[in-house]
């Protein structure tokens, strides 16, 4: 029954898991709750992400204050990408290491190069999880999405990288169909009409190289990136800022450049022209106050 039904990490961890944890954090009345001076700087993070964002994420990030309001795809942007930033030094030390043995798992799961070499560590990383939820937030914190993530693992290896079998592309083709509605009148033979119109249609792809612009991030090798400064005369080069010796940005649970997290020195760049078929695996770029830049790369599906 388990191996037939696949779990969804749309439900089963975004809105589920990553949503449990945050309302803990910040609603929940107990010692792992966060002070309101605590979520007033992680808001303030939060807000200023936006300018860094990539234009291929649905949703920029919003404050904590606006938690019931988010969507799936903000969940998963926090649980991936920006909450291992805004958390770190604010959260206390052990629920942080505590979430990123979730969010590791995660980045592991749903890359499709890391999904496959990386499996059996996800597996023990989400299996430490759970049982160590259990002691930090008490025997309530087991319910049936943070027992599910036992099996995800298992998942990934019948089929593939967690968006292999997500329900996000039908969440996102769900709010195109909704726009085709009109009228309340018919709304089935409406929706079927305007979809009919569609079929002889074919999209155009968004691909990585569409995402070649000006201020664009892109992982050249485990040891570089580069930011896009200009583009060229030439339509096949660009030229970019190349940022060398990438340095881990974290250690826990284990070094960060496994899933494409690194720490950046401005100093260690200096300007290359690239050919446009380098810049294919894309990441953004997050500035700390001290200097330091964090490269956080994109791994899933766009």
């Amino acid at each position: 029954m388990v191996k037939a039904f696949p779990g969804d990490y749309m439900h089963q961890c975004c809105l589920g898991v990553m949503r449990k944890l945050l309302l803990l954090w910040t609603r929940v009345r107990t010692e792992v709750r966060m002070s309101r001076a605590q979520i007033a700087q992680v808001n303030n993070r939060l807000i200023a992400l936006r300018k860094v964002i990539p234009t291929c994420f649905a949703r920029r990030p919003r404050s904590l204050d606006e938690l019931d309001r988010w969507k799936a795809t903000e969940f998963r942007q926090f649980m991936l990408y920006t909450g291992k930033v805004v958390l770190r030094g604010i959260l206390q030390e052990n629920l942080f290491d505590h979430f990123m043995t979730f969010s590791t798992a995660m980045c592991i799961l749903v890359s499709p190069e890391l999904a496959v070499s990386h499996t059996c560590y996800a597996h023990n990383l989400l299996q430490f999880f759970v049982d160590r939820g259990g002691i930090l937030y008490g025997p309530q914190f087991k319910v049936y999405n943070v027992h599910s993530l036992l099996h995800l693992a298992a998942d990934v290896t019948s089929l593939g990288s967690l968006d292999h079998f997500s329900a996000f592309p039908f969440e996102s083709h769900l709010h195109h169909i909704k726009n085709m509605v009109r009228s309340g009148k018919n709304p089935l033979m409406e929706i079927a009409n305007r979809l009919e119109e569609t079929i002889p249609m074919k999209l155009p792809e968004t691909r990585p190289e569409n995402m070649v612009k000006e201020g664009a991030v892109f992982i050249l090798s485990p040891g570089e990136c580069c930011e896009v400064v200009s583009l060229t005369d030439n339509a096949e080069t660009v030229l970019c800022r190349v940022y060398t010796n990438l340095q881990s940005y974290l250690l826990t649970p284990c070094d960060s450049r496994i899933y494409g997290a690194f720490r950046a020195k401005t100093r260690a760049s200096e300007m290359r022209l690239l050919h446009r078929s380098c810049l294919v695996k894309l990441a953004f770029v997050i500035k700390e106050p001290h200097g330091h830049r964090v490269v956080v790369t994109v791994l899933h599906t766009i």
